[in-house]
């Protein structure tokens, strides 16, 4: 099996590999005994493809790598919709990005272009479904809202700048706000509307380009035609125009529990702290994201009333982090463990041993991860467990954290703690606080919000790795503070983000005073962000700073990271260390 196993390897190119040692650890011949019927299959083709068909039945591991395989036989066979049917079903058993190019390949040379595109599509922005979608579609101008959708505005532009077709008209006016030249695209919107007058996203679009391109007051007319629609980005505008009043009216005018909470803001900025505590209190008794914050506001107000009976009810509702910011917080016992979650011992967990023993590292992760990941869907309670920890003890914090959180809300105990609050690169964590002056569960609970623990994490505005850094900011930090040489490629390394995170994360406290709170909002929202809100809500006490932070996105950063931070300080109290 050896043998057939290397050259099967070789002449597959899956692995990439120049020459493949094998070498079966103990646990091998039982745990592998099926994957050895599809590697046979897989060296005896074409003869042996009903064989590896068969087994593509399966729902397991070993099922998905059998479908895989089947495609790319028929693929190699030059049967591309033969290997195209056997890549769909590997897709819909566990979707890979890799699997979907596959597919997409596989249908396009099946002369499915339809099919092809659909999957091209869902690959965008990358530079080969760019390629692919310019090859496939044939239609000029749906060409060029996929092509802006991936913000290849320059070449949209050219694909329409000259099309005649009324349709032509809103893409016109779509690429040109893509492009910045939202006064350009105001004509092009007004005569969209002129075809469709009661389009409402069109007209919420055309508002955005008249602020865009400075037309204030037009906007502003614009957002109030909306009503209820456009009073949420009508009260943003006034507030920017200096118009607070009118603001919290055209806030309040809204469904939108954001908007609704700005207007309460504003009334008590105002003076008016029955009106804003009437709103608090109907938004703390909700289950949307602003209920917290407003029931904060809502327990001070009521407090400085002698509104007993409301403030205690809002005091009920408060997270551990508001708790804390008030010195109120009493760090709760550690969860109990389960005996329930305890030595569950899934056959998934030893073929995965075992796959990992018998393959190259890299390859041999990939396909023990394939038969974790599908033998989850069937896994118990304690199964789960014990597939998150083998992927703890392989160092997948992501997989642990994602497999853990859910167990988590379902089984409240210290197994499922310790998989959705992981101790994860606590060697370098622990270096790195310690050298910066950082509580290392502080810089966890960090990674936790910013990545999830996934290394490779990129965000919409191209931050990276497990502490989410601008390369920008990584730059500065790496060369004129850590003196370390840069480059964007070592921004996945979790050594080399943790020690710039963390160093960024110190500087913040440091700046703010060893104010944990300000230097966690403006780790998300940015330092002077966060001293102009607090200087503009005249921020005196630290219940009071949530309120200050006008950006929705930087008052849920806030609680989350410090309810995971005091999460961590009572799982492993203040000695931790990965083994306890």
């Amino acid at each position: 099996m050896k043998l057939a196993l290397v050259s099967l390897l070789l002449a597959w190119g899956l692995f990439g590999l120049g020459v493949a040692v094998l070498s079966p650890g103990p646990s091998s011949p039982v745990a592998l005994s099926s994957y050895e019927s599809l590697w046979r299959a897989q060296d005896g083709l074409p003869g042996t493809l009903p064989t590896l068909e068969g087994l593509a039945s399966r729902s397991d591991g070993l099922g998905w790598q059998a479908r895989v395989l089947a495609g790319r036989a028929h693929v190699a066979a030059g049967d591309p919709h033969g290997g195209a049917d056997f890549l769909g079903k590997a897709l819909s058993l566990r979707p890979t990005t890799d699997l979907r190019r596959e597919l997409a390949s596989a249908l396009e040379a099946a002369g499915e272009p339809a099919e092809a595109l659909a999957q091209w599509k869902r690959l965008l922005p990358r530079s080969e479904a760019i390629a692919a979608i310019r090859r496939l579609e044939p239609d000029p101008l749906r060409l060029a809202g996929l092509l802006a959708g991936a913000g290849r505005y320059t070449e949209a532009w050219s694909l329409v700048r000259s099309n005649s077709k009324p349709e032509a008209r809103l893409t016109r006016a779509r690429i040109l706000v893509g492009l910045g030249l939202a006064k350009e695209a105001l004509p092009e919107f007004e005569s969209a509307l002129r075809s469709a007058p009661t389009d409402v996203a069109v007209r919420k679009e055309y508002a955005r380009a008249l602020e865009r391109a400075g037309e204030r007051e037009q906007a502003l007319a614009a957002y109030r035609t909306l009503g209820a629609t456009g009073a949420y980005e009508a009260g943003r505008l006034l507030e920017t125009l200096g118009r607070p009043k009118e603001a919290a009216a055209a806030y309040l005018l809204s469904k939108d529990t954001e908007a609704r909470w700005r207007g309460a803001r504003l009334l008590e900025s105002d003076g008016q702290t029955d009106a804003a505590l009437a709103i608090y209190l109907e938004l703390a008794r909700g289950t949307h994201r602003v209920h917290d914050d407003a029931a904060l506001r809502a327990y001070l107000l009521a407090e400085r009333r002698g509104r007993t009976a409301e403030a205690r009810e809002m005091a009920s509702l408060f997270p551990p982090a508001f708790q804390w910011l008030l010195g109120t917080y009493r760090a709760p016992a550690p969860p109990p463990s389960r005996a329930n979650l305890q030595n569950g011992s899934p056959m998934a967990i030893p073929v995965a041993e075992a796959l990992l023993e018998s393959l190259p590292a890299a390859d041999g992760a990939a396909w023990a991860e394939a038969e974790l990941d599908l033998a989850l869907p069937t896994a118990s309670a304690t199964e789960k467990v014990a597939i998150a920890k083998w992927f703890a003890a392989h160092g997948d914090y992501h997989s642990t954290y994602e497999i853990g959180t859910p167990l988590l809300r379902d089984e409240p105990a210290r197994e499922t703690y310790v998989l959705s609050y992981p101790l994860a690169f606590w060697d370098s964590v622990n270096r790195w606080a310690t050298t910066y002056g950082v509580d290392s569960f502080l810089v966890l609970a960090v990674i936790r919000e910013e990545s999830n623990y996934l290394p490779t994490a990129v965000s919409s505005s191209d931050a990276r790795g497990l502490m989410q850094l601008l390369p920008s900011t990584a730059k500065w930090i790496a060369e004129s503070k850590v003196k370390e040489p840069f480059s964007e490629d070592r921004l996945t390394d979790p050594d080399f983000n943790i020690r710039l995170g963390t160093w960024y994360l110190g500087y913040l406290i440091r700046l703010f005073d060893s104010d944990i709170a300000r230097a966690v909002a403006a780790y998300n929202g940015g330092q002077g962000n966060v001293e102009r809100w607090s200087t503009a809500a005249k921020v005196k006490t630290a219940a009071e700073f949530p309120g200050a932070l006008v950006a929705s996105e930087t008052r849920e950063y806030l609680v989350k990271v410090l309810d995971a931070w005091l999460v961590y300080r009572v799982l492993y109290g203040g000695g931790a260390s990965p083994s306890e």
